[in-house]
């Protein structure tokens, strides 16, 4: 599935989720305001009805006593025939109200009780007509008993229409609360599928932007040969595809420059051991006499020939370290010898400039190490502190055991310095300082490279600082050993011993 796929359907589903909530919501909100328009025009309409019934029913008490007290006044009878209509009109609206089974049961009850006074009524009447000389000052025991059989299922009617109202209220509350709780897990379980819905989406934008920056550093490291994962048909794996066929053909065209360099290096390392066998030939006087200018222009091409023999070297070296190639024989040297050898040697160039060289070594700097790919880093590092250093300056070689059983050797010169930005890119391949104008010989940029994998080789490390009197402090450590007279009159002590 896409990306963009993922994304739709995860907000999709919120999306649902959010109207089936807000649905529901409309839903309760539509039942809740039913409830309340019962309450407020059914109930409290009802309510209001029982209550002018009530009311009623002490008109009716009060005329009806009058009437029979007064031996049938015509004047209470046109009252109490009013009344008469006036509550059958209740009683019929009430019955258009009755929302309940109980409100139903305790109308029919109040209507016959209703109609049974009226019956009794006609009775007492029709007596009291036929006898008119038996007047009383009370109402007449059976008018009484179906009085307050109307008073009774009045009031039975209205407790019947106040259990409705607080019935409505409470399924309204419960209503509500069913509302709140199923908005609440609404809630929740919109938030858990939003996480959930963020986490997938976010895994699976994170985990191959992750692959693809590894890929992407690996690769400007020169592992032309690290593929991503294709799996999956989204718009990484296609992205991924992509740079897999770029990882690939640029790993071809390094192959093709190594392999460039390499033969082109080789091919050239014997017509420049022949001119520069020729160069020393010639400045011997062998094939005969040479003037001063003759003299000086073969110097000349001689130095510009061991600098392009220097140079193609590099390359070898560097060919050989990236095909993995490079040997080393590891055996115990005195590092403070090597450096003053290496001293020694460039002293004649050194000589020529006004440059001092000095060697300040300690006792016992011994290193289990290659010493031929050793005095190639010590070389260098003269090599570059000649170059850089102005004339009649000082170069300081210090060799010294560090307390972690390391020997350190600093080159400290008084050139310009290496800018901070560049104190780790000096030790790339092809990386050069840019100062001003170019120096003379100032090579391609290999020899610190080399330096570099030399002494990681040896398990060491190397690294450039600044010179606190001015210029750069090159440094690099070896492990520590014991030289071989030590281990050797050790044994001697052992097996005495």
């Amino acid at each position: 599935m896409k990306v963009s796929t993922r994304i739709v359907t995860g907000f999709g589903i919120l999306l649902a989720l959010g109207v089936a909530t807000a649905a529901y919501q409309i839903s309760i909100i539509d039942h809740l305001q039913t409830i309340n328009r019962d309450l407020s025009q059914v109930n409290l309409e009802a309510a209001g009805i029982v209550q002018d019934m009530h009311q009623d029913m002490f008109d009716l008490e009060d005329y009806s006593r009058k009437y029979f007290a007064l031996g049938g006044d015509s004047l209470y009878e046109q009252e109490l025939s009013g009344i008469r209509g006036d509550f059958t009109t209740d009683l019929t609206r009430l019955e258009s109200k009755a929302r309940t089974p109980r409100e139903r049961e305790a109308l029919k009850q109040l209507s016959r009780s209703w109609d049974d006074f009226w019956r009794t009524f006609g009775l007492e009447k029709a007596r009291l007509t036929a006898h008119p000389d038996n007047e009383s000052a009370d109402l007449p025991p059976s008018l009484q008993l179906a009085l307050e059989k109307i008073n009774e299922n009045t009031v039975a009617i209205l407790a019947a229409v106040r259990a409705g109202i607080r019935e409505q209220t409470d399924a309204a509350a419960i209503d509500s609360a069913r509302a709140r709780a199923v908005s609440m897990v609404a809630g929740a379980i919109s938030l858990l599928v939003a996480l959930i819905v963020a986490a997938i989406v976010v895994r699976a934008i994170a985990d191959p932007l992750r692959q693809l920056a590894q890929g992407t550093r690996r690769i400007s490291k020169g592992q032309f040969w690290h593929r991503l994962p294709e799996d999956g048909r989204d718009e990484f794996a296609e992205l991924a595809h992509d740079f897999n066929v770029m990882a690939q053909r640029l790993g071809e065209l390094d192959g093709m420059k190594k392999d460039f360099v390499s033969h082109v290096s080789h091919d050239l390392k014997a017509p420049l051991a022949s001119m520069r066998q020729v160069f020393h030939l010639m400045l011997q006087q062998i094939a005969g006499p040479l003037t001063e200018q003759q003299h000086r222009l073969l110097q000349l091409s001689s130095n510009s020939a061991e600098r392009l023999s220097a140079m193609v070297g590099n390359l070898l070296d560097v060919s050989r370290m990236e095909a993995g190639s490079m040997e080393y024989t590891m055996q115990p040297n005195d590092i403070a010898a090597l450096v003053q050898s290496v001293a020694d040697e460039f002293e004649v160039q050194a000589n020529e400039r006004g440059i001092q060289l000095k060697v300040n070594r300690g006792p016992d700097a011994w290193a289990e190490c290659d010493r031929d790919r050793i005095v190639q880093v010590i070389g260098n590092l003269f090599e570059n502190a000649l170059k850089f250093s102005p004339d009649h300056s000082a170069i300081v070689a210090t060799i010294t055991v560090t307390d972690a059983h390391n020997v350190e050797v600093a080159v400290a010169d008084s050139g310009p310095g290496v800018p901070g930005d560049h104190k780790q890119k000096i030790f790339e391949k092809f990386h050069q300082v840019k100062q001003g104008r170019k120096i003379a010989g100032q090579g391609v940029g290999l020899g610190l490279a080399i330096c570099k994998t030399i002494v990681e080789a040896h398990g060491g490390a190397i690294w450039a600082e600044d010179n606190p009197a001015g210029g750069s402090i090159f440094r690099f450590v070896l492990n520590a050993t014991t030289s071989p007279a030590s281990t050797q009159a050790a044994q001697s002590i052992s097996m005495t011993g």
